[in-house]
């Protein structure tokens, strides 16, 4: 089977029918994506830790944000226990600890320049509960498949206008008509991560400091959060727009093989017949 039968016979499937291979593919294929989408568990139960498919151990500590890249550019399947991480700025978010006021003001000095501001920035941030989870599973979402388990969270770091496409389809499928994203001085991935897990909805960041640096973002790239629960009605409503119009772009008239093609509306000069 060729790679357009194989796209078609994805997007004959019910929503249900999805698997996390055929969204991956799907974002892959339809939108160009240049880094897989990477699927994020909160391990709340140690014993479901057996289930995660690995492919790779960190042999010291890293950041979340270096984790998902790994995952994303390294097909890497990694399991983060909280004493794994390494960003300190992270550790509270995912509830691995208690905020300090002291320290916590100061790691947040260098982004507002105000104390006060410095404390509310870490206090306001998205945060789990403390000692919920024990750690996070991190893989490539098409890894989810053999896991058998569901994620949380599905990242995408992609290009502005790639978000667009992903998210109108979201919106369709969520019934919803428009969407607030949450942004903070720093936190861009992990408390973007956990924001939009706490809230159940997409969630949209720029880089920080440390997914620039970490993290690897690249400067024309945003940070993109869907929920694991959603992201299977999110991937059927971009397969049936698709189906109805013909391809993924939504600019013009829509139904274009090329989800970014750049023509003038309206313009005399893009008039084309079908040669059989």
């Amino acid at each position: 089977m060729g790679l357009k039968e194989t796209m078609a016979a994805i997007a004959a499937k019910s929503k249900d029918e999805l698997t996390y291979t055929d969204i991956a593919d799907t974002y892959i294929y339809y939108v160009r994506v240049d880094f897989d989408p990477v699927g994020i568990k909160f391990c709340a139960d140690e014993a479901e830790i057996p289930k995660y498919k690995l492919n790779a151990k960190a042999k010291m500590k890293l950041t979340y944000c270096q984790y998902l890249a790994m995952a994303r550019g390294g097909h890497k399947a990694m399991y983060m226990p909280s004493n794994m991480l390494l960003c300190e700025n992270a550790e509270p978010v995912f509830g691995f600890r208690e905020l300090d006021k002291e320290k916590d003001t100061q790691r947040h000095m260098k982004y507002l320049r105000n104390e006060e501001l410095a404390w509310q920035a870490p206090f306001g941030k998205a945060k789990l509960p403390v000692g919920k989870y024990r750690g996070i599973y991190i893989a490539p979402l098409a890894t989810f498949d053999e896991s058998q388990v569901d994620p949380d969270i599905v990242f995408f770091m992609i290009l502005p206008y790639q978000a667009y496409h992903i998210l109108n389809d979201y919106m369709s499928a969520m019934g919803r008509s428009n969407l607030t994203f949450n942004h903070t001085p720093n936190g861009a991935v992990c408390s973007g991560s956990v924001w939009a897990f706490n809230n159940n909805t997409a969630n949209m960041t720029t880089m920080c400091a440390g997914s620039k640096t970490s993290g690897k973002t690249d400067m024309a790239m945003v940070n993109l959060f869907i929920p694991g629960s959603q992201i299977k009605a999110s991937a059927a409503q971009f397969l049936k727009r698709i189906t109805e119009t013909g391809g993924p772009s939504v600019l013009g008239k829509g139904g274009q093989p090329w989800p970014g093609l750049d023509v003038c509306k309206g313009c005399p000069l893009f008039k084309y017949e079908t040669i059989p």
